[in-house]
């Protein structure tokens, strides 16, 4: 009797650790399951992130590549608009300056002083060499 009552509580401990054991691997495995999903979604954050850091960086060097171009055509711009202003100008600028003292009691001696002030200033934008070498 007393054999049958110990088996009986063998047993039973058994079935009773058994359950508990059971229960503590679907819990490991539920806490594992959530685990590897929470790492799955970090990572592809940090990929979502590099991706849109990335985008971000492409963005800022294109916008500067873009600036760079206009720039650089529309200093050639202004630079071929002032050229040829010169070179229409130049030939009354120099007239007035070798003659205009000689035709200082006209009205428009004192404006066309001006301007050929202007001009001169307005071509030391230029390099010295511009227009010679193509």
């Amino acid at each position: 009797m007393i054999e049958g009552l110990v088996a009986g509580v063998f047993l039973f401990s058994t079935l009773l650790f058994l359950s508990l054991y059971l229960v503590q691997v679907k819990k490991n495995r539920s806490i594992l399951t959530n685990t590897l999903k929470l790492l799955l979604n970090q990572e592809l954050e940090n990929q979502s992130n590099k991706i849109d850091k990335e985008k971000s960086n492409e963005d800022f060097l294109k916008f500067i590549s873009d600036s760079r171009e206009w720039a650089y055509n529309y200093i050639e711009s202004v630079q071929e608009k002032v050229n040829k202003f010169i070179s229409d100008v130049e030939p009354e600028i120099a007239y007035f300056d070798e003659y205009g003292v000689a035709s200082s009691t006209y009205p428009h001696y004192y404006s066309m002083k001006k301007i050929s002030g202007a001009y001169k200033e307005l071509k030391t934008i230029l390099p010295d060499d511009y227009g010679k070498i193509e």
